[in-house]
C-alpha cells in the first residue's frame, strides 16, 4: 500500500512538473549519480552532462564505505552528445576485485529554461556471469525554483525494473531528490546541498546502498568549483541510507569534465 501512495504522488509530480518552467536555475548542477548517470546521488536527473555543447566527456571515481570492510570504488564515465544524448558507464570493485559493469543511456526529451523531461536506462552485468544480468528504464522530471530565496532544482523519477539477475521482474522504481545551492550571496553558487530517496541503488547486486526493502535517504554536500567554459569539476561528500540503522555509509566523489 506503501509504494501505491508514493508511486501516485510521484507520478503527479511528474504530470505538474511543467507549471514550474522558469529560467536555468543557479540550484542546478550537473553532478554524476554513483553510477555514472548526470543526476542526484542515485537518482539519474533529465539533464546531460553537457547541454551547450555537441560533445563532452567526464570521468569520475568515488567510493562507498558501508562500515568495517563493506567498500565500494566506483570508477565511472560519461559522454554527453548533441546537447541531447548522454552514454554513462560504471565498474564496480569490492575487495580489489570487479564484481559488476553498468552501462546506461538517456535522451532529453524536452528542456524549457528550468524544466526537462528524459528517458533513459541502463544495463548491469555482473562478474562472475552466472549471478544474471539486470536492466532498468525509467522516466526523469527536473525543475527549477526557489526555496527560502536559494535556488533549487527539483527531481522526480519513475520506472520499472524489468530485468533483475537474469529474471523477469515487475519492480517499479521510483526516486525524488533535490539539488539546492547553499547561501548563494556567500557561497557564490559553489557550495550545493544534494539530497535523494529512492528504493533503487547504483547497482542492483552488492551495491553499499542497501535501498531494495524501504528504499534509501542519502544527502550531502555537492562542491563546484569550476564551472565555466570548456570545463568541469564536481566534488561530493554524502552520507548513505542515513535512515537505515546498520547500514549508514559514507561516499566521497570526485568527477571532471570537458567539451569540445
Amino acid at each position: 500500500m506503501k509504494k501505491i501512495v508514493v508511486s501516485a504522488v510521484l507520478l503527479a509530480v511528474l504530470v505538474s512538473a511543467g507549471g514550474f518552467a522558469q529560467n536555468v536555475s543557479a540550484g542546478a548542477v550537473n553532478g554524476m549519480t554513483l553510477n555514472g548517470s548526470t543526476g542526484l546521488i542515485v537518482v539519474p536527473d533529465a539533464h546531460v552532462g553537457w547541454e551547450r555543447s555537441k560533445f563532452g566527456v567526464d570521468m569520475g571515481y568515488g567510493f562507498v564505505w558501508s562500515g568495517g570492510d563493506r567498500f565500494d570504488h566506483l570508477p565511472r564515465f560519461a559522454v554527453s552528445l548533441f546537447e541531447k544524448f548522454e552514454i554513462s558507464g560504471l565498474m564496480q570493485m569490492n575487495h580489489d576485485k570487479i564484481k559488476n559493469f553498468v552501462l546506461g543511456g538517456k535522451f532529453q526529451i524536452t528542456k524549457s529554461g528550468g524544466t526537462a523531461l528524459a528517458i533513459g536506462g541502463d544495463y548491469e552485468f555482473f562478474v562472475p556471469p552466472e549471478h544474471g544480468d539486470s536492466s532498468k528504464i525509467y522516466l526523469a522530471a527536473t525543475y527549477g525554483g526557489d526555496f527560502f530565496g536559494m535556488p533549487a532544482v527539483t527531481t522526480a523519477t519513475i520506472g520499472w525494473q524489468f530485468w533483475e539477475q537474469g529474471n523477469f521482474s515487475s519492480q517499479f522504481i521510483y526516486g525524488m531528490g533535490f539539488s539546492l545551492s547553499l547561501f548563494p550571496q556567500t557561497f557564490k553558487n559553489y557550495v550545493y546541498w544534494v539530497t535523494d530517496f529512492a528504493n533503487f541503488s547504483y547497482t542492483v547486486k552488492d551495491a553499499m546502498i542497501y535501498a531494495g526493502d524501504r528504499g534509501a535517504f542519502n544527502t550531502g554536500i555537492r562542491i563546484h568549483p569550476i564551472k565555466e567554459g570548456r570545463f568541469n569539476l564536481v566534488i561530493d561528500i554524502i552520507g548513505t541510507d542515513l535512515l537505515d540503522d546498520g547500514n549508514r555509509g559514507l561516499s566521497a566523489s570526485l568527477s571532471g569534465g570537458i567539451a569540445f
